[in-house]
């Protein structure tokens, strides 16, 4: 069963839909200080957005080196269970090299030779 509702619905009717608070009256005391020249406020809206930018760059750098760590954590793991399961496999004999499969050699119509 398939049901297909299209409902048109403004902005202003979605945010009092989900029950957001309006926010424009905030907003036009905000623009109106800017339009006046409030330098301290804008000065400290500034250095809100920036320190509040710094502090997410700086835990996604935290995040990224946790999980590179986790990762190479995971890869020594990975190569100490593979060696402790071939103990034959170590570090000081040779390795065979394993042999590999040429691929075919494709040619064209054009490039085979005419007799």
């Amino acid at each position: 069963m398939k049901i297909h509702v299209e409902v048109e619905v403004s902005p202003e009717e979605m945010r009092r839909l989900v029950g957001l608070p309006d926010a424009q009256p905030l907003w036009d005391a905000v623009y109106k200080r800017i339009g006046e020249g409030d330098s301290e406020m804008i000065q400290q809206m500034a250095k809100t957005a920036f320190t509040e930018g710094m502090k997410t760059i700086d835990l996604s750098a935290r995040v990224l080196k946790s999980l590179s760590g986790l990762a190479s954590n995971r890869k020594n793991s990975d190569k100490a269970t593979t060696e402790a399961k071939d103990p034959e496999s170590s570090d000081d004999k040779p390795q065979k090299p394993t042999p590999s499969k040429a691929a075919p050699v494709r040619r064209s119509a054009s490039s085979k030779s005419k007799s």
